[in-house]
This record gives structure tokens, sequence and C-alpha cells, in this order.
């Protein structure tokens, strides 16, 4: 099953704060989140990428279950610091044969 994510970056986590102190958040949480979803890209796990100019990103995830996903956003360092959005994704096929039976079955009742 795919899976639409949003991570939308929360900024009370550097508002206020002394740059050097910032700089050491971004160093040890966002840099390694973000080279553990370019690892997962390389391994083909999901696709994805961060919206230019803002602080947020997107990806596609493919998983076999709700918790598969839950379990791998927990896993990057700065899952705690976004604010997260998960979509399942239905396929297009699935789609248009929900469309095809829900048609047989109208015509049936006409």
């Amino acid at each position: 099953m795919q899976y639409l994510i949003r991570g939308e970056f929360v900024e009370a986590n550097t508002a206020g704060k002394p740059l050097p102190e910032v700089i050491k958040w971004i160093e040890t949480i966002i840099h390694p989140s973000l080279e553990m979803l370019e690892k997962a890209v390389r391994e083909k796990k999901l696709t994805g990428g961060v919206i230019a100019g803002v602080r947020e990103g997107v990806m596609i995830m493919e998983a076999s279950s709700n918790e598969e996903v839950g379990a791998f956003l927990r896993s990057l360092p700065f899952w705690g610091a976004l604010k997260w959005t998960v979509v399942p994704l239905q396929s297009y096929r699935s789609a248009v044969d929900q469309d095809k039976a829900s048609f047989e079955q109208a015509r049936k009742m006409m």
C-alpha cells in the first residue's frame, strides 16, 4: 500500500533560540533525518523531497501497514519536530474497478 506523507516543520523548535544552539540542533536532528530519508529513497522504500523554499517535505512511501509507516516516521530524529499528515492512497486500478462494480450494480437496479 502507498501512503502520501507530509511533514511540516514546527517553528517553535528554533524560535528565539541562540544561533549556535539552532545550528547544533539542525546538525544533530535535521541533517541525520534527511540522510535517513535519502537512504530510504536510494533503497526505493519511498520517493519525495523537500518543497523548495518551504520548511516542509512530502513523500510517497510503500508500506505493508499503518504500523510500518508509524514506526518509520518515529525512527526519524526529527519525528517530534514536525507535524505529520499521513494519507493512505488507493490505486488508480482499484478506483476504476470500484466504479465499474458500482455502475454494474446501479444498472441492475434500473
